[in-house]
C-alpha cells in the first residue's frame, strides 16, 4: 500500500476481506500479502466523499457495528436536513477519503493479522517487536492529524536499527 500511495492512489475500502494471504508450501517462513477489490479506489487529487453518512445516529451506529472497525473515524457522520449546514450534500464534501484514512484501515488489518504474535523470523529482538507495535498504534490513531502515514511507517521499519525486510514485488502464482 505504501507503493500505491506513492503513486497518488488510495484504495478506499481496505478491510480483512480485501486482503489475501498466500503461504507457499516450499517457503514455510514466508507469507505473500495482496490487496484486492479496487472498485472504490481513487486518485489522491479526486475528492471522493465518504459513503459512511447516515440520516440518524442510530443508523450510523448500526452500520458501524457491521463494518466500522476498518473504517477511519473521520469518515463516519450523521447528516441533517436538506438545505442546511449539516445536509448530506454539505457534509459529504467535508468527509473525504484520504491516504490517511487508508493508513488507518491498513493499521487495523495489520493488527488483526499480527495479533501480537511473537515470531523470531519477523522480530529479531524485543525492540523490533515493540517498534512494530508502536507503528500499528500510530496508524490507528483516531485523530487523522496525529495519524502516521504508510510512507513514514515503511521508512522507519525498513531503516536501521530495525531493518525489516519488505518484498520488492507482489506475489504472483504461476498459472
Amino acid at each position: 500500500m505504501d507503493w500505491v500511495h506513492k503513486g497518488y492512489l488510495q484504495h478506499n475500502d481496505i478491510s480483512q476481506g480485501n486482503v489475501l494471504l498466500h503461504f507457499p508450501e516450499d517457503k514455510v517462513s514466508e507469507v505473500y500479502i495482496g490487496v484486492c477489490d479496487w472498485g472504490l479506489a481513487s486518485r489522491v487529487c479526486e475528492t471522493t466523499p465518504s459513503r459512511y453518512g447516515y440520516p440518524t445516529a442510530e443508523a450510523r451506529t448500526a452500520a458501524f457495528k457491521e463494518r466500522g472497525t476498518f473504517v477511519a473515524p473521520e469518515l463516519w457522520y450523521t447528516y441533517g436536513k436538506p438545505n442546511s449546514e449539516t445536509s448530506y450534500e454539505s457534509l459529504r464534501r467535508r468527509h473525504l477519503y484520504t491516504q490517511v484514512a487508508d493508513a488507518y484501515s491498513v493499521g487495523v488489518v495489520a493488527n488483526k493479522i499480527w495479533d501480537n504474535e511473537d515470531n523470531f523470523h519477523l522480530f529479531k529482538d524485543t525492540a523490533g517487536k515493540a517498534r512494530f507495535a508502536v507503528a500499528l498504534k500510530e496508524l490507528t490513531n483516531p485523530n487523522p492529524k496525529n495519524r502516521s502515514t504508510l510512507q513514514l511507517v515503511h521508512a522507519t521499519l525498513t531503516a536501521p536499527p530495525y531493518n525489516f525486510q519488505i518484498p520488492e514485488c507482489c506475489y504472483r502464482k504461476h498459472i
